[in-house]
């Protein structure tokens, strides 16, 4: 009997060894933990992306996700509850009331829609060469990660009679099956391409091509006194200083200034074939080609004269001949 009892007490050992380790096992198993960080870039929030050693139920979606840019609260009575329906070693600290989760996107702004909202308004018929502004709110939008404002679609997309105003209805897509809707208006203007200083030029500068921008200017802003060519400025100067990438006017820009009031001029008379010179004084300033008053000073006679060079002036007079035959 005393050798039976013995040989069931070795073959109860290795059971009671297993059941030992087994307990061991369990007791050395990592406590779930709620994450420091929450966030997610899915569609969804899974049970691993509120808290750490959940095992094979990581994957396990628990709710819908915010939508991408955007915070969810998640309160401690539902922590608890997905807690104890997938037996987690987790207490909920007291302190704890509720948790944020977050999800991570896009950022994009309006300007980014602006090539799509264009080519919407050339399939609407409008050929010129244009330019939109946006109202209302421009930045703060998200997109799923992955996604780029080129693969919004629009819902609706209308231009007013006189192809001066827009408005639209953009899809943002918040997860695979749902989408948000972005409305949006604007104005739309046609532009035209005109030379623009491109510094500060003061007066008495000759402006150069280097000196001269193209920019887009509004059409409906473009007149008949708005200087539409660079060969308007090229050699010319301004009556006053002018900042760069402003609107040029005609009676803006001038001649440089070659012969300036108060200066000693070499004058030339011609008639036919008569030619004769003489010394005078500048009654006013003069540029190239500009016809300024000038006083002969041997003579103290004014005369109307053209200037030709830095302080040279010629006069024209009809041949006395040919006054006399009148």
């Amino acid at each position: 009997m005393s050798f039976g009892r013995k040989n069931k007490m070795s073959l109860l050992k290795p059971a009671l060894l297993g059941c030992v380790l087994i307990v061991a096992s369990n007791a050395v198993t990592a406590a779930s933990e709620l994450r420091e960080t929450l966030s997610t870039e899915a569609a969804v929030i899974r049970l691993n992306d509120l808290f750490t050693d959940v095992g094979e139920a990581g994957n396990e979606v628990i709710m819908p996700a915010p939508a991408p840019g955007k915070r969810k609260t998640i309160t401690s009575f539902e922590l608890n509850r997905i807690a104890n329906r997938y037996k987690l070693d987790w207490e909920r600290p007291a302190y704890l009331k509720r948790v944020e989760v977050s999800r991570d996107g896009t950022r994009f702004n309006t300007a980014s829609l602006m090539p799509a909202i264009i080519e919407q308004i050339r399939d609407a018929g409008m050929d010129a060469d244009i330019q939109i502004k946006i109202h209302g709110r421009k930045k703060g939008f998200y997109l799923p990660i992955g996604y780029s404002p080129e693969e919004l679609t629009f819902d609706s997309f209308e231009l007013n009679g006189q192809q001066t105003r827009f408005s639209a209805v953009i899809l943002l897509p918040t997860s695979d099956t749902k989408y948000e809707d972005i409305r949006i208006s604007g104005v739309v203007q046609e532009v035209r391409l005109i030379p623009m200083l491109s510094r500060l030029i003061t007066p008495g500068e000759v402006i150069t091509e280097d000196d001269i921008q193209w920019k887009k200017h509004p059409s409906k802003r473009i007149n008949m006194r708005t200087i539409v060519s660079a060969n308007n400025l090229i050699g010319q100067t301004v009556r006053r200083a002018m900042l760069p990438g402003k609107l040029l006017i005609k009676n803006n820009i001038v001649r440089p200034i070659m012969i300036a009031k108060g200066s000693i001029v070499s004058i030339t008379l011609r008639s036919g074939a008569l030619t004769l010179r003489a010394k005078g004084r500048a009654l006013t300033n003069g540029g190239k080609g500009d016809t300024i008053r000038i006083m002969n000073t041997g003579s103290k006679r004014t005369l109307e004269a053209t200037v030709i060079s830095p302080n040279k002036v010629e006069v024209h007079v009809r041949p006395i001949i040919t006054l006399a035959a009148r």
